[in-house]
């Protein structure tokens, strides 16, 4: 019953208290990062830990931060949590059938549909509206099936036989990663 309790500003490091940055565009952000198979894991972390710690945003603060193993380990297993909403198991995909690791929402390409489920179905402007991050993902779990963005995750999660859901999951899928993308060209090209 976590989102029942107060959500969290602060974070307790080392026994010190430290403000985090609560919005739901830095959780975006941060999520963009980790799926972006150019960056290596270690600027991934440094990007995330820059932008969730205010205190740690200055690249200088940052270095001093990185002589401090115990509090570097400490922070970033907070940023894991706080990402995960506070449980372990958030992010991880149950099931066990075809096509159970098929991403089927991507924030930079349906940021418009994104927007517009929120708009109609909360009134919420995510344009302007400061949401924190837990409650943006609560609400981004619980839209209504008649959204446009659902009825998409729907056809890109779709495993089945027919060919007109087959037919809407190609046309849905999100691009390629642009490794992926190179290697297929590649091929492509080695086919001529």
């Amino acid at each position: 019953m976590i989102l029942f309790n107060s959500l969290p500003n602060f974070v307790i490091l080392q026994g010190k208290e430290y403000k985090i940055n609560v919005d739901f565009r830095n959780m975006i952000f941060f999520e963009n990062k980790l799926q972006d198979k150019r960056v290596d894991k270690n600027r991934k972390i440094e990007y995330g830990l820059r932008l969730f710690y205010p205190a740690f945003s200055d690249i200088r603060n940052y270095q001093l931060f990185l002589q401090m193993p115990k509090l570097y380990e400490e922070a970033c297993n907070k940023l894991i949590w706080f990402y995960q909403c506070g449980r372990e198991d958030y992010h991880k995909v149950k099931g066990n059938g075809k096509g159970k690791n098929r991403q089927i929402y991507s924030y930079e390409f349906d940021d418009e549909y994104i927007y517009g489920a929120f708009y109609e179905q909360y009134g919420i402007d995510l344009s302007y509206e400061k949401l924190h991050w837990w409650k943006f993902k609560a609400l981004l779990k619980s839209l209504k099936e008649d959204t446009e963005f659902v009825k998409i995750q729907g056809y890109r999660a779709y495993t089945g036989k027919d060919e007109n859901m087959k037919e809407l999951r190609d046309y849905w899928e999100l691009p390629k990663s642009i490794d992926e993308q190179e290697r297929l060209n590649n091929l492509y090209e080695s086919l001529k």
